[in-house]
């Protein structure tokens, strides 16, 4: 007779069904619930440091959130154009031409289009940018700092900021990564505050080589600008793991095989076979099905069961994915296809428009200060045109049809075709005066291009061609056969059939 024995069964259970979630949590480090708490509690420096480390890893992990902040960051063309601040009229021309001259081809060096594109990324993904300009002769470069360490602490055109030297004290060796500015203040604070401890840690850099853009501009505090979406991001990650547990569910089978017991016996778990039998035949059967399969060896009834696909609504993830476009104002037709009009589409676009533009004022008004520091006589400006990939050719149609009234926007017509200031001016040059090309590249002759002699001649000499090759000279010419439609091709070929013109 063989003995029942726990740990003896408890080992023929060859695949465990309950599979390890390794990997459950979207962000191990917080619960959807600690999250909504940061996100009330932003006032909190704490909180706002959390927040921003959340979004960066919340960038990293979720599609839907990198998309939208690409989609924002990417979205303008910065085009540019320098336009006077004075009566330019009544200074010296060459004073006029060599000071354009130098802040076109500082802007080209800046390479706007670049670099403040990095600007808004960092921007919209933490919502303030702390950079350190580096810039030589021939480069120009905007270094990150990062956000842990640094604090508004002023306004100057633009915001102004502060860094932690206090930070350099825990680890000395990572001062060479930062700029000169920084390694000479952090020593002459540290000299300091080994006469006065109760010295203050945040040393303020100057204006003239940092630059600090703020997406929420009216509140001082750090919050990244979609933080409100954070708990949608979570919800649609529930959902899919969700719906991958519902497909793993609907794949399992369990086969239990039943031992034989004497039924006549008196004593408890009187088995007919002995543990080596039973052990044998269970190996065979858990050898033969698939991985997704598991073997119990018990004294019950063989039968299998099978957990069949549940047939419930399907739709969370896609309600939770329309949730989080929804819930950041931006059209969800963006990314995929939904059911829409291409006219909400298109006002969808232009509000969110409104909110990067409102970050161009804030960068063109960087720039211009940096001219004031480099210029004690400054005689332009830059502006930074409204001009995104959506709204690109619908702004060069406005400036074309009103240079058509003589308003001088050639400069924003450049701009907006791609071409910087100094391009502009050097190209003209290059075409008109050295190359010639307005007069190497004749137009085509054409009633646009002709005076009225000219085309009274051409319409006389097209009449007499007309007339010997047989067509007509009075109305329209014969078709082109190629441009003959489907339906006039059979009808010519019908009996009697009018000949089309």
């Amino acid at each position: 007779m063989m003995v029942f024995n726990q740990q003896e069964f408890a080992r023929l259970v060859i695949n465990e069904l309950s599979s390890s979630r390794t990997g459950r949590g979207f962000l191990k480090k917080y619960k959807q619930s600690e999250v909504r708490e940061f996100v009330e509690n932003y006032k909190l420096e704490r909180n706002q440091r959390i927040l921003r480390e959340i979004s960066q890893s919340l960038f990293a992990k979720s599609p839907q959130y990198q998309r939208l902040l690409r989609y924002f960051s990417d979205m303008a063309l910065f085009s540019h154009i320098i336009a006077p601040i004075k009566d330019i009229r009544k200074l010296n021309k060459n004073k006029v031409s060599k000071q354009y001259a130098e802040i076109g081809e500082l802007l080209k060096l800046m390479n706007l289009r670049h670099e403040m594109t990095k600007v808004l990324r960092t921007a919209f993904l933490e919502d303030t940018f702390f950079g350190y300009v580096h810039r030589d002769k021939k480069s120009f470069y905007i270094q990150k700092i990062d956000a842990s360490i640094c604090k508004i602490t002023s306004v100057e055109d633009v915001y102004n900021y502060s860094v932690d030297m206090s930070h350099f004290q825990k680890d000395e060796k990572i001062l060479p990564t930062y700029p000169k500015e920084i390694q000479v203040k952090y020593r002459q604070w540290k000299a300091m505050k080994e006469k006065n401890p109760t010295l203050e840690q945040w040393v303020e850099l100057e204006a003239k080589n940092t630059i600090c853009i703020k997406i929420n501009e009216e509140m001082l505090e750090s919050f990244p600008p979609f933080a409100g979406s954070f708990d949608a991001i979570f919800d649609i990650e529930a959902f899919k793991q969700l719906r991958k547990d519902k497909e793993e569910l609907g794949n399992y089978m369990i086969l239990t095989q039943e031992l034989p017991m004497r039924k006549d016996s008196e004593n408890n778990n009187d088995f007919m076979i002995d543990l080596d039998m039973m052990r044998y035949f269970h190996n065979i059967a858990s050898d033969t099905v698939p991985e997704n399969v598991g073997v119990i060896t018990s004294p019950m009834k063989i039968e299998s069961l099978k957990f069949d696909k549940d047939r419930a609504d399907s739709d969370g993830v896609a309600k939770s994915e329309r949730d989080f476009w929804s819930g950041n104002g931006t059209s969800q037709l963006l990314f995929n296809a939904d059911k829409s009009t291409s006219s909400g589409l298109l006002m969808s676009i232009k509000t969110d428009e409104e909110i990067v533009f409102g970050v161009l004022t804030q960068i063109e008004r960087w720039v211009n200060r940096y001219l004031k520091f480099e210029y004690s006589d400054l005689m332009y400006n830059v502006r930074i045109l409204h001009v995104t990939h959506f709204n690109r050719a619908d702004m060069y149609k406005m400036y074309l049809e009103t240079g058509q009234y003589g308003i001088p926007v050639k400069s924003h017509l450049s701009a907006v075709v791609g071409l910087d200031p100094i391009e502009t001016m050097n190209m003209a040059y290059l075409e008109n005066n050295l190359l010639k090309m307005h007069e190497e590249f004749v137009p085509l002759m054409s009633s646009h291009t002709m005076g009225g002699d000219e085309q009274a001649q051409a319409t006389s000499t097209t009449s007499k061609d007309k007339g010997k090759s047989g067509d007509s000279a009075e109305g329209r010419p014969t078709k082109d056969p190629a441009k003959i439609s489907d339906e006039t091709a059979r009808g010519k070929d019908k009996p009697n059939a009018p000949t089309p013109k």
